[in-house]
């Protein structure tokens, strides 16, 4: 019996024996330590151990998938959060900056940026700082 791949490759189509999707995949390369905090101050508090689930979990999808599930929300509308507390690191100039919540809705992020298929890890986030979600809250309270 003939094998449909291999007949497949005979007839040009050249995508590699037992191909699968690309799923994600995470990289440290450009983890910044002067803001937010290191990977040593998350392990002291419980935080890393969370955080390595959480992109166990993510690392199962693609891209598109992880967004579309919302594990990753990537910000579209503006280059760098306007309201954030973090500076805008000059090793990195992304497109579209994204955040993983280490568990759903918890208030610690990761932020980052998506480039293929990888998510590149730039600040750990324990208080959501990044993107100052209390900012209108405090608005508010000025009035």
């Amino acid at each position: 019996m003939a094998n449909k791949n291999n007949f497949d490759r005979k007839q040009g189509h050249l995508q590699a024996l037992g191909a699968k999707k690309r799923s994600i995949s995470f990289s440290f390369q450009y983890l910044d330590n002067t803001q937010g905090q290191t990977l040593k101050e998350w392990e002291a508090e419980g935080l890393l151990a969370d955080f390595i689930v959480r992109t166990q979990q993510i690392s199962q999808y693609t891209v598109e998938e992880s967004l579309r599930l919302q594990y990753i929300k990537q910000y579209t509308k503006v280059a760098f959060p306007p309201t954030s507390k973090f500076k805008e690191p000059k090793h990195v100039t992304p497109d579209n900056w994204a955040v993983i919540h280490i568990k759903p809705k918890s208030k610690e992020v990761v932020a980052g940026f998506l480039e293929n298929d990888v998510f590149y890890i730039v600040f750990l986030d324990k208080e959501h700082d990044f993107w100052d979600t209390n900012l209108q809250d405090r608005n508010k309270n000025r009035k």
